[in-house]
């Protein structure tokens, strides 16, 4: 069985649980308690995470740097765990840049598939590294918000967060 350690840190938007394996981070959960965090985990990916602050420090000192206003790009391995089209939409998340949206239709002409919004619309429900990969940032056509596991009201505070942050706006944020 694979080792899975995992960590919780306190942000603005309340406190993220983050898991990694010898790979790479494998999981992150916004807005859930921890038990919910571990249960996941051991559903989705039959491991027994243990509980581990010290082992992977470059995650969280990564969040710890994005809620500072300091980092715009995550950089760490990832290691999440879908199917082919997943993963694609995933990787196309990733492009967008920090302080920008795209539509669900964007996203399913990036990966090749424009007729499959509501496909990429399940992907992104799927993401199993919510924030380094940034599905928050996928919005519907009309501009409005669309939905976000987290939470639509934590969706908002990411998107002003980053689009203060990025038109080099020096707002305070409380929490979500």
């Amino acid at each position: 069985m694979e080792k899975i350690h995992y960590t919780g840190l306190d942000s603005p938007i309340g406190e993220i649980w983050v898991a990694w394996d010898n790979i790479g981070v494998c999981c992150v959960s916004l807005a859930t308690a921890e038990e919910a965090f571990v249960k996941k985990i051991r559903r989705s990916m039959r491991a027994s995470p243990s509980l581990n602050a010290k082992v992977h420090r470059d995650i969280t000192d990564e969040i710890t740097a994005y809620f500072a206003g300091k980092l715009t790009r995550f950089s760490v391995p990832l290691h999440p765990a879908g199917a082919p089209f997943d993963m694609a939409v995933w990787e196309a998340l990733r492009r967008i840049p920090f302080g920008e949206t795209r539509s669900y239709q964007d996203v399913a002409q990036d990966v090749g598939n424009p007729r499959a919004c509501r496909a990429v619309g399940s992907a992104n429900s799927r993401n199993p590294v919510a924030l380094i990969i940034p599905c928050h940032r996928v919005i519907r056509s009309n501009g409005s918000l669309g939905g976000f596991g987290a939470g639509v009201g934590i969706k908002e505070w990411l998107l002003a967060f980053e689009r203060n942050i990025f038109l080099g706006r020096s707002e305070t944020y409380r929490e979500g």
